[in-house]
């Protein structure tokens, strides 16, 4: 009988109900179980890909109105910006075509002068020649006696 003596004095406990749910609550957050989740398991994926969509869409629709907003307010900033061009286009037109007409002349003026100072160039080129040749006739005729200068 001494073996089950032990037992019942094993099962019978003397400690107080009170005290025990005090050192359980004591050692609870110790004894808390954590779930490590796998990240190689598809289902968080999958949760994780919804919570991502979820946030996305909630950031869009309040992003979406400060972007109408923006759209707007451009599109009213181009409009003053192409009305305000072509009132300054029909203002300046006179002095544009002045212009046109300024740049037409200049640009006849430029091929005048490149024709004409091509036309000097010739002629000193000719010129130099002809002394150079007008020498050579003056040192021959003089049998090389007295050379002359005539330049």
């Amino acid at each position: 009988m001494n073996d089950s003596t032990k037992q019942e004095e094993i099962l019978q406990s003397t400690t107080d109900a009170a005290e025990w749910n005090l050192e359980v609550e004591r050692v609870l957050p110790q004894l808390k179980v954590t779930v490590r989740t796998d990240n190689k398991d598809w289902r968080i994926h999958v949760d994780q890909i919804h919570q991502h969509k979820d946030g996305i869409e909630s950031s869009l629709k309040e992003t979406r109105g400060y972007l109408d907003k923006l759209h707007n307010e451009i599109s009213r900033t181009l409009e003053k910006i192409n009305s305000r061009e072509k009132y300054i286009n029909s203002q300046l037109e006179h002095l544009v075509q002045e212009y046109r007409s300024a740049q037409a002349l200049l640009s006849e003026a430029k091929e005048k002068y490149q024709e004409g100072s091509g036309g000097v160039t010739e002629r000193s080129r000719v010129l130099s020649e002809v002394k150079h040749i007008f020498t050579l006739f003056l040192f021959k005729a003089g049998n090389g006696r007295e050379r002359k200068q005539y330049d």
